[in-house]
């Protein structure tokens, strides 16, 4: 499904500069990977911890941010925090959300979106030690 519509209405309806859609938890568990959805829930769990220290993270919207999903979405006028950033990896997506909120008191919400991870997928990763490798790993980069 395409929940495009979904993720921008809150900046269309002026209520918002940011939006991370939040994976609903039913479908998050149940269709990706068991060991990718405990990983990022932990890295989303410290994140928001984390984000709490700044004013903009504490409203309802924005106490739950889903750090680890892809898409997001921004007012254009917001391009170059992005674009103006030089990290080559997840910073590159999380840092200007940050900055954003920190630097020029930038609203950022979430809103749940009901995500299905391709069956394929988790077949093709769940128990396999190559894998949850690759999720320690990224753990392990997400906390250096």
């Amino acid at each position: 499904a395409n929940h495009v519509d979904l993720i921008v209405q809150p900046i269309l309806d002026g209520s918002t500069d940011i939006v991370v859609p939040t994976r609903s938890e039913e479908l998050f568990r149940e269709t990706y990977p068991i060991e990718q959805y405990h990983s990022e829930n932990f890295a989303n769990l410290h994140f928001n911890s984390l984000a709490r220290q700044y004013k903009g993270f504490q409203t309802k919207d924005a106490k739950q941010i889903d750090w680890l999903f892809g898409p997001f979405a921004f007012r254009a006028s917001l391009a170059d925090t992005w674009l103006n950033y030089q990290g080559t990896s997840w910073d590159a997506q999380m840092i200007p959300y940050v900055r954003a909120v920190r630097n020029e008191s930038r609203r950022i919400s979430s809103v749940t979106i009901n995500f299905r991870h391709p069956k394929q997928m988790k077949e093709q990763e769940e128990g396999d030690p190559k894998w949850t490798n690759k999720r320690l790993h990224q753990l392990n980069i997400l906390f250096d």
